[in-house]
């Protein structure tokens, strides 16, 4: 039963991960307006919604005084600084504050610049529960519905991926047939009865419950979804893989709400029937290797986030309709996997986002090895891009592994530590050398991340290249 409610959580897994702010409301906001230029002599930082932060930390080049003296910055009330005159020559850009994720930009031309922090996840779970309604429940009728609430994504989720935002690690437990049952946290089973063999089995939990790391509007996505009872059950009972199921899974719409979460616990409810997909777009599969899986994913943007509109595994070279929302630009996620690490949990993965393309199959970049760590610096993968996509960016993040605790349990998140942006893709990277620093202690991972474009051949170093990606292909090593 636990493989089964997985597959439920199959659309919004390849839809991506959430950004944990205020939502957007276009590309003049948010993430396109992370960085650009200021006052000729200036370097400010500012937080997400444009207040100053004061006493940050900026670091110039490789390590403290190099390759310049007096490299090392600090923010004033207004959280500002003047450039050093020593700074004549592209060089690495790394600036941290209390509270912030540290980010370095790399190759950086001396100038007036304005860069704005990721507030850092807190070991502190900030906790939204609720119930679905709407749901077309009937006893008997052969299908399960559910709700499967989440938080909303964005393009970034192409670039940061977390199964924890998809999957809750969570279980709430029922009973049926005389059998303890743990279904995941974010998944709603409004009460209904199915019959399986001689025995009529009864589902009933209503709630659902997701956890944020920060305080804050969130915006939530609830999707209204089906699967047909008898022949799931059976084809699970039989060894089958929940993603070996997912042509199975329907979703029919849902709903979307803002929440400002300010405390332990808030409470939402939310619908699922304010949005209806109920028109149709093909698409069509690509060639790939015989280890590898094609799932494609519609997608529609609600105000600058994208939900899942619809998931399914297509065979090699061949064609299905999703799902879509009417009045929306339709859109297709294409993601490539091993086959065998769909099973194991394995982050490497190929994603394209695009306009749907009637009868084209999606160009999709290789999925390739792990990244490594030697002598201090990162050897990233080698590999060659394909026609009609241009490299433009390489992001990685340094993660560490953390426990928090979500409701009653102990859960294990990752924490992100250092994000680094670079144009082009990179063969190798060496972090500059952060004064007094000393490597966090536990389970870290390096996450690599190299970023395509069908539609620009170049793109800002910074968050805001996220608005020119297409394709990327992401890999991972932990130490």
């Amino acid at each position: 039963m636990k493989k089964l409610m997985m597959a439920l959580a199959v659309p919004a897994l390849l839809a991506g991960c959430s950004d944990k702010k205020t939502p957007k409301t276009g590309d003049s906001e948010g993430l396109a307006g992370l960085f650009w230029q200021q006052s000729a002599n200036v370097i400010s930082v500012r937080t997400f919604d444009d207040q100053p932060i004061k006493n940050a930390q900026i670091l110039i080049g490789d390590a403290l005084n190099s390759p310049f003296s007096g490299n090392f910055l600090t923010t004033d009330a207004n959280g500002q600084v003047e450039i050093p005159a020593g700074w004549n020559t592209g060089m690495a850009v790394t600036v941290q504050a209390p509270g912030f994720i540290r980010s370095t930009y790399m190759n950086q031309e001396p100038g007036a610049l304005t860069f704005k922090l990721r507030p850092s996840v807190t070991t502190t779970q900030y906790e939204v529960k609720g119930v679905t309604s709407g749901l077309p429940v009937q006893d008997k009728d052969g299908y399960v519905d559910f709700g499967l609430v989440m938080p909303a994504f964005s393009k970034m989720a192409l670039l940061s991926f977390d199964i924890n935002n998809v999957i809750s690690p969570q279980s709430d437990r029922i009973e049926a047939m005389g059998q303890d049952i743990d279904v995941p946290a974010n998944i709603s089973l409004p009460r209904q009865s199915e019959k399986y063999a001689l025995f009529t089995i009864t589902l009933d939990k209503p709630n659902y419950r997701i956890y944020y790391g920060n305080t804050g509007v969130n915006r939530v996505f609830a999707a209204r979804g089906r699967f047909p009872f008898k022949s799931t059950v059976d084809a699970l009972r039989g060894g089958a893989e929940f993603y070996e199921l997912i042509n199975s899974f329907t979703i029919n719409g849902g709903a979307v709400r803002d929440i400002d979460v300010k405390s332990g616990s808030t409470r939402l409810d939310m619908p699922t029937r304010e949005l209806n997909f109920n028109a149709k777009q093909d698409v069509m599969a690509p060639a790939f290797r015989s280890d590898e899986m094609f799932i494609a994913v519609g997608v529609a943007n609600q105000s600058g986030y994208l939900i899942p509109t619809d998931v399914k595994k297509i065979e090699n070279g061949k064609k299905l309709g999703l799902n879509t929302l009417p009045g929306s630009e339709p859109m297709v996620l294409g993601v490539l996997k091993k086959t065998s690490e769909m099973k194991s949990g394995g982050d490497r993965m190929s994603a394209t986002l695009l306009p749907f393309a009637a009868g084209v199959a999606p160009k999709m970049l290789p999925l390739i090895p792990d990244p490594s760590l030697q002598s201090g610096e990162i050897l990233m993968p080698k590999f060659n891009t394909i026609d009609g996509v241009s490299p433009i960016a390489t992001y990685s993040v340094l993660s560490k592994e953390e426990e928090v605790v979500q409701g009653s349990a102990k859960v294990k998140v990752l924490n992100p530590q250092w994000e680094v942006y670079a144009q082009n893709w990179l063969e190798r990277m060496k972090l500059p050398q952060w004064p007094n620093d000393s490597v966090p202690a536990g389970k870290k991972r390096w996450e690599v991340n190299f970023v395509g474009s069908q539609t620009a051949t170049t793109a800002p170093v910074g968050p805001q290249m996220i608005e020119s990606a297409t394709h990327v292909t992401h890999s991972s090593v932990s130490f």
